[in-house]
């Protein structure tokens, strides 16, 4: 389960409609919440131009779809190399096509009985994990089955396995970015600033686990890294006028960059997938801000992807579920 992407520009308004309007993902107070259908859509036009604009920079739309759903065959190779036939594997979205309804659709044409549902967000998050939860149980009544009947895999962010090829990632930009560096005549190691998406306060207060299980990776990794190395944590991707959960990516690049941080490293560490949080804001946008302060070598950690080591943990995350 991902939260898909547009695809393409004239995908864009009617994705960021379907992200405004699920109540588990916008969590707006009554009696507001009872429109919220019409204001995603007015949201939506007002948002579209600037958001289709963004895309273009980053190749016209979202690579998150299709390298979902490479996942899923990756995985589901892995499995039957590892001797399950049994398992398909199928990608699902929660605001993009291919939808739960879809998906549902191709593992019952593929035969299959039971579902496994794997999230790929590893921290848990009522506003990403349980919004694709909900999803595929709406498309579950709505193809007359029982919801809630699966297993489930909604957290795995202090997993041993994800935090080593997150710390094994980590340290191969840091030294990157301390050797370009040196050759640029700097010799004060890079700072690290571990970035995750960002919630509404009210979100925490209502009981969201989410802020703690970052807070419990970050910690994880921190041991992993030198014991020089500070991870300074911050959140990214605020929308509306609501106070979220901070200090803020953008805040605290143009810090760094005030106080003098001349070489900064950035670690998306609840994103496995690149999409525009990374390919744009990171990138693109919190980029040009952090040079503008001051910041004269900027880099970030790749995203999984692919990756195989990460295809192989998610294997062995499903096989520690099932029988």
């Amino acid at each position: 389960m991902q939260m898909g992407g547009p695809r393409a520009p004239d995908e864009v308004e009617g994705y960021i409609e379907r992200l405004f309007a699920d109540k588990d993902l916008v969590q707006l107070p009554a009696p507001i919440s009872w429109f919220q259908g019409s204001l995603a859509k007015r949201v939506a036009k007002r948002r579209g131009p600037k958001v289709r604009a963004q895309y273009e920079q980053i190749g016209g739309g979202s690579p998150n779809n299709a390298t979902t759903m490479a996942q899923a065959s990756g995985v589901e190779a892995l499995l039957q190399e590892a001797g399950r036939e049994d398992l398909r594997c199928f990608a699902c979205m929660t605001y993009s096509e291919p939808m739960a309804a879809k998906a549902l659709r191709k593992a019952q044409e593929a035969g299959c009985e039971r579902i496994l549902l794997l999230s790929l967000f590893p921290q848990f998050c009522r506003a990403s994990t349980m919004a694709s939860v909900n999803d595929v149980d709406r498309a579950l009544i709505a193809q007359g089955k029982q919801a809630g009947n699966y297993g489930l895999i909604d957290r795995w962010g202090t997993h041993p396995e994800y935090l080593r090829l997150l710390a094994e990632a980590t340290k191969e930009t840091l030294d990157q970015a301390a050797a370009e560096a040196q050759a640029a005549g700097r010799h004060k190691p890079p700072t690290l600033v571990v970035s995750a998406h960002g919630v509404p306060e009210s979100y925490v207060r209502k009981g969201d686990p989410y802020v703690d299980e970052v807070r419990a990776s970050v910690r994880a990794l921190q041991a992993l890294l030198p014991p020089e190395q500070e991870c300074i944590l911050a959140f990214q991707s605020r929308v509306g006028p609501v106070k979220w959960v901070g200090p803020s990516t953008e805040e605290t690049l143009i810090r760094l960059g005030d106080e003098g941080h001349q070489d900064l490293v950035v670690l998306p560490i609840s994103f496995v997938n690149d999409h525009i949080e990374t390919l744009y804001e990171i990138d693109i946008e919190l980029g040009e801000e952090a040079m503008a302060h001051g910041v004269l070598g900027y880099h970030r950690v790749p995203a999984f992807n692919l990756a195989p080591e990460f295809l192989a943990l998610l294997r062995d995350l499903i096989l520690a579920k099932l029988p």
